[in-house]
C-alpha cells in the first residue's frame, strides 16, 4: 500500500502503518478537492485586462461601451464644453405673434378709427388698437426673453472628466431643457407680475382713461371718478373687465360683442382675459371691419385652428 507518510526509522508496528495509510489517503483526497477547486475557480473567474486605444472615433467608443458596459472608461481631453456644442432648443411661438394681427398695419387700421371720433371707453372702436398693440407688445417680449435667455443657456458648460454614456447625456440633456424653460417661465412671468402689482398699487392713471374719468367741477377743478364695469368698480379692483363691445353711434345701443375680447381698468388686465376665438372665425372678423365702413377692408386671414396644439380658441392671452 502506498505510503507518503513513513516513519523514521521504519516501523513494522501494524498500527503505526495503518494510521500513516489512512493519513496518505485524507492527503490525497484533499489535494485531489484542492486542484478540482482550484480548476473551477481559474476557469470560472473573469480576469480584467486592461487595453489603452487613443483617441477612438465614436463608433468606436459606441462599439466598446456595448460590449464593456460596466468597465470601460474614457477619459476627455476637454473636460468642458458649451450646451450649444449638443443641445439645440427650437421654439414656436403662438401664431398669432406672426400673424397681421400684430402688424403695424391692422394697429394702425384699427387707430385711425379712434382718432376720428369719439367712442365710449368700452367702445372696441376706440379701445383695439390699443389691445392689438398690447397683444404685439407681448409677443416682442416674449420673443427677445427667449432669444437672451438662450444666448445665456448655450453659453453655460457641461463639464465631465470622462465621456458621459449616450443614454445618460439624453437624459441629462432633457433635464437641462426642461430647467430652463421653467426657470425662464417663472421670470417672464415673475416681470409681468412685477409690473401689474406695481402700476395697480400706485393707482396710476389709464393713459387711454380705463379705469378713472375725469370732469371738471364748477371752480375749474379736475376731479376723477372710478369707471364700473358690471358691478365692479376699478376704484376697488383693477382686474375689472367686460367684454369689448361696439355701440350704434346713434342710439348708443349696444350692437356687437367682440367675442372673448375684454377690455377692462387697464389695457393690460383686459388683455390677458381676453382669448382669440373671434380671429380663428372669418364671420366674426368681417362683422368687425363691417363697422369701420369709413375705411376700405383690408384682406385679413383667419388664425389656423389646424395650429393648436397646446392650447385652444378659448384660451386667455395670459395662459398662452
Amino acid at each position: 500500500m502506498f505510503n507518503i507518510f513513513p516513519s523514521i526509522p521504519p516501523s513494522t508496528d501494524e498500527h503505526q502503518l495503518r494510521n500513516q495509510r489512512i493519513s496518505t489517503r485524507i492527503f490525497i483526497i484533499l489535494l485531489t478537492l484542492s486542484l478540482i477547486a482550484l480548476i473551477l475557480y481559474t476557469s470560472l473567474i473573469n480576469t480584467t485586462q486592461t487595453f489603452d486605444i487613443n483617441s477612438p472615433t465614436i463608433v468606436q467608443y459606441s462599439q466598446l461601451y456595448s460590449t464593456y458596459t460596466q468597465t470601460l472608461t474614457c477619459a476627455c481631453t476637454q473636460v468642458s464644453v458649451n450646451y450649444d456644442k449638443f443641445i439645440q432648443v427650437n421654439y414656436t411661438l403662438h401664431q398669432i405673434c406672426t400673424s397681421i394681427f400684430v402688424q403695424d398695419i391692422w394697429i394702425s387700421y384699427l387707430y385711425n378709427a379712434s382718432a376720428t371720433a369719439l367712442f365710449f371707453t368700452d367702445d372696441f372702436r376706440g379701445s383695439g388698437s390699443f389691445i392689438f398693440q398690447g397683444l404685439s407688445t407681448f409677443c416682442q417680449l416674449s420673443s427677445q426673453t427667449i432669444s437672451n435667455r438662450l444666448t445665456q443657456f448655450y453659453s453655460s458648460q457641461y463639464v465631465s472628466a470622462s465621456v458621459t454614456p449616450l443614454q445618460v447625456l439624453q437624459s441629462q440633456s432633457q433635464a437641462f431643457v426642461s430647467q430652463f424653460i421653467s426657470s425662464m417661465t417663472n421670470d417672464f412671468l415673475l416681470s409681468i407680475s412685477t409690473i401689474r402689482e406695481t402700476t395697480q398699487s400706485n393707482g396710476l392713471f389709464s393713459g387711454q382713461l380705463t379705469n378713472y374719468g375725469l370732469y371738471t367741477e364748477s371752480n375749474n377743478d379736475v376731479s376723477s371718478f372710478p369707471l364700473l364695469y358690471g358691478n365692479c368698480s376699478c376704484a376697488s379692483s383693477a382686474t375689472c373687465a367686460n367684454e369689448s363691445i361696439i355701440y350704434d353711434p346713434t342710439t348708443s345701443f349696444v350692437i356687437f360683442s367682440v367675442p372673448g375680447l375684454y377690455i377692462g381698468c387697464y389695457i393690460i388686465e383686459g388683455l390677458l382675459q381676453s382669448n382669440l376665438e373671434c380671429f380663428y372665425n372669418e364671420t366674426c372678423i368681417n362683422q368687425i371691419q363691417s363697422y369701420f365702413t369709413q375705411y376700405l377692408s383690408m384682406n385679413l386671414t383667419t388664425l389656423d385652428t389646424s395650429l393648436l396644439v397646446r392650447f385652444h380658441m378659448n384660451s386667455t392671452i395670459e395662459e398662452l
